[in-house]
């Protein structure tokens, strides 16, 4: 049976030992491990050698006389030579004590057939005898194949000159195993280059064509009107549809709290309304009475301060009785109902206010309610305030923040609203506003600022202004201009609106516009498909009209137009917008 030899090199790793193991085309593959290899004195390596092996129905045979590899295939029942010529047998202890006592003696030539001296040829002579001598010995013995084992020495030189052919196909397999990773690096790489040069020279190249017109300059001028709805747009009716843009902006600032409150208790005290009037007047006609709520409120005439009721009473007549219960007594229908009756009610007030100029005396003057002209008075004093002046957040101060936030950041706000348009749209630019549209402030309006606080306040403003698309406006010149049948327009100024007061209103449209000789980009492009980049100028200056051209390729690479119409984009432009 053919055997193939593996020499294994000392800086393979298990990978590389299976891998070999693998490819091997032999049956039998003999595994040859340099001197004092430790990859193969590990239990787990070599079990791994006879799995692999049994996985591919192939015979591992480790060929050395090391007794720490011996005794790792003994533990993985893998058979060992000392020679590539000796009968491969599963160690055992006798067979490992006898590699141990001849490990001193064991070199490399031994592994490649040859004896170093007279003792080791010895050593391996009476090994092989007392071998075939024990028949315990002969039952671990691996018969590869009894007839070619038998006549190996007949065959040696058959045997060598398959022995070369196995160093040549081992030389070669070591060679890939040493230099795979720079193949396959070098495979990559071409793959690689191969895309790039396919990128590169088919899809890559494209060019820009931009070819100027010889052209004439003419104004335009139209009042238009605006909608903000934009299915009501009609341009032959000069509406134009505009659309509000808004931004919204943040900013924190410091208040300066200057309001002033008395923030002392409030007097307190009764009051009473007494009203005057004649029954007969009212009798038979709903009656006559006097009400007072609470949050009525009673004005001073002594001290000029308002009063506010926070209790309520009532008193009244439904006109229909014979008699009425005055507070001057009880009268009769007849004659005593042309008699003055009075009501009088009672209720309890607090001042507006708190502070100590709230409290006054009894008996003091009040204006009257208008409640039937009622007449009010205090039997008691009103008393009881007290004066704590604070310092608030006024009305006034908010204002001012206001007022300096929006003179700091109009112009700011104008700014980024305008950078953030498109460019197809057109601001109308007297139309922008902006407006404070939230205001927070720490503390609140009207509460108590106390020593070492800094008031803020965090004030948001709406920055808005009307847009209409540049679209629409080249529209509209075009629906508005007569252009020659061999003329068209090729390019437009930049339009603004004059005279604008609000959106209900008319403005002024301003702009200008380019007209040339017509040329057309399919006739172009017919012309340039496939030509040099340097051919393309002179090809197109000799069209009518054409006053210059202006080549752009995707890379610097690219030297001609390609033939793909995809590839391709031309651009036609009045010689006055390239200024």
């Amino acid at each position: 049976m053919n055997k193939e030899v593996i020499y294994l090199e000392p800086e393979d790793d298990i990978t590389d030992i299976l891998t070999k193991l693998q490819q091997a085309e032999q049956k039998v593959v003999a595994l040859v491990p340099p001197k004092k290899a430790s990859i193969l004195r590990s239990a787990v390596n070599m079990k791994l050698v006879a799995r692999v092996a049994k996985e591919c129905e192939k015979v591992a045979v480790i060929v050395t006389a090391d007794p720490a590899i011996v005794k790792m295939a003994m533990t993985a029942k893998i058979p060992v030579a000392k020679t590539l010529q000796s009968r491969p047998v599963v160690p055992n202890e006798e067979n490992l004590k006898k590699a141990e006592a001849l490990e001193d003696v064991i070199d490399e030539d031994i592994l490649e057939g040859k004896k170093s001296d007279k003792k080791s040829k010895k050593s391996d002579e009476e090994a092989d005898i007392n071998n075939e001598k024990k028949p315990e010995n002969n039952k671990n013995e691996i018969q590869l194949d009894e007839d070619s084992l038998e006549d190996a020495e007949a065959k040696d030189k058959a045997k060598q000159k398959a022995k070369k052919k196995a160093q040549k196909e081992a030389a070669e397999q070591n060679f890939f195993q040493k230099y795979r990773k720079w193949i396959f690096a070098g495979s990559f790489a071409a793959v690689i280059l191969a895309v790039i040069l396919v990128w590169a020279f088919v899809f890559a190249p494209a060019v820009k064509i931009t070819v100027a017109i010889s052209g004439t300059p003419n104004n335009f001028s139209e009042n238009v009107r605006f909608t903000t709805d934009v299915n009501a747009q009609n341009l032959e009716e000069n509406l134009l549809f505009a659309e509000q843009i808004t931004l919204d902006k943040s900013y924190k600032t410091d208040l300066s709290a200057t309001g002033e409150e008395d923030r002392g208790e409030k007097a307190t005290g009764r009051v009473t309304a007494t009203v005057s009037f004649r029954p007969s007047e009212y009798m038979g006609y709903g009656g006559f009475g006097i009400t007072i709520a609470v949050g009525e409120r009673f004005k001073n005439e002594s001290n000029g301060l308002t009063y506010i009721a926070t209790s309520s009473d009532s008193k009244g007549w439904d006109g229909e009785e014979a008699s009425i219960k005055c507070d001057n007594g009880t009268l009769v229908s007849g004659s005593g109902f042309r008699q003055m009756c009075q009501f009088s009610i009672s209720v309890s007030v607090e001042a507006e206010r708190g502070g100590e100029e709230y409290n006054i005396g009894a008996n003091s003057n009040w204006s009257p309610l208008s409640i039937g002209n009622a007449t009010v008075t205090n039997g008691g004093p009103i008393a009881g305030g007290t004066t704590k002046m604070v310092k608030v957040i006024s009305e006034d101060d908010i204002n001012k923040a206001k007022e300096t936030l929006l003179a700091e950041h109009t112009i700011e706000g104008k700014e980024d609203i305008l950078s953030d348009l498109g460019d197809d749209l057109i601001a109308i630019e007297a139309s922008f506003k902006d407006e404070i549209t939230e205001v927070k402030t720490s503390p609140e309006q009207g509460q108590e600022v106390k020593d070492g606080d800094k008031p803020s306040a965090d004030i948001k403003i709406t920055y808005s202004i009307y847009v209409v698309k540049k679209s629409t406006i080249e529209a509209y010149i075009n629906s508005k201009t007569n252009v020659a049948e061999d003329q068209k327009i090729y390019s437009y100024g930049e339009p603004y609106f004059e005279r604008f007061t609000d959106i209900e209103n008319e403005a002024r449209l301003k702009s200008t516009y380019e007209t040339g000789p017509t040329v057309t980009k399919e006739d172009i492009l017919e012309k340039v498909k496939g030509k040099k980049t340097g051919q393309v100028s002179s090809i197109l200056k000799s069209i009518n009209g054409v006053s210059s051209v202006n080549i752009e390729t995707s890379y610097f690479w690219v030297w001609s137009v390609p033939n793909n119409p995809n590839k391709i984009t031309i651009e036609l432009v009045g010689e006055g917008s390239q200024e």
